[in-house]
């Protein structure tokens, strides 16, 4: 992608989201989905993104939670996030995508994530550099409704995340 673009999509960013994307970004770039986005029909068919290459992959020192900071109803919802936790792995999907579909990826997150650079080790045992999100502010955690949880369990399922970290997932509570 040519700079003279990037710097426009960098300040159309800023404005939908309110992040700011650094001024270099490699292309393609690596993000590490553990949330919603595991799942091929929520990434491919309703995002419309198509990854040149899809891994699964553990990001070490973090827990998955799911926190009460904004998503489709902010204060009820709780979509996925991450917070620090030595000792603990959270499992997901990296996705190779060209820069361009990373823009658009990131139109689609809410504005209560921030970027959070990092490196992520794949199934094969190689470390990778990455780009995640995590909700920014300190925020209580919830639950998340059954859909939305039902949608993180089934991509886990279909991607061949870890039976432990699946059962883990069978045990979060939905809201009602």
């Amino acid at each position: 992608m040519n700079a003279a673009l990037w710097s426009v999509l960098r300040l159309w960013v800023r404005y939908r989201r309110g992040r700011v994307p650094l001024a270099s970004m490699p292309d393609p770039v690596w993000y590490f989905a553990y949330g919603g986005n595991m799942s091929e029909r929520v990434f491919v068919q309703r995002r419309g993104i198509e990854p040149a290459e899809t891994r699964i992959g553990r990001l070490d020192g973090y827990r998955l939670v799911f926190t009460v900071a904004g998503g489709m109803r902010p204060g009820l919802s709780a979509p996925a996030n991450i917070i620090e936790a030595p000792g603990q792995a959270v499992h997901g999907v990296l996705y190779r995508q060209p820069l361009r579909q990373f823009v658009r990826l990131d139109a689609g997150e809410g504005r209560q994530y921030n970027y959070l650079w990092t490196e992520v080790e794949d199934a094969g045992g190689k470390r990778l550099a990455v780009v995640t999100y995590k909700v920014a502010q300190a925020a209580p955690e919830g639950r998340p409704g059954r859909s939305y949880l039902n949608t993180v369990r089934e991509a886990a399922r279909q991607r061949g995340l870890p039976d432990d970290y699946i059962a883990f997932l069978d045990r979060v509570e939905a809201r009602e």
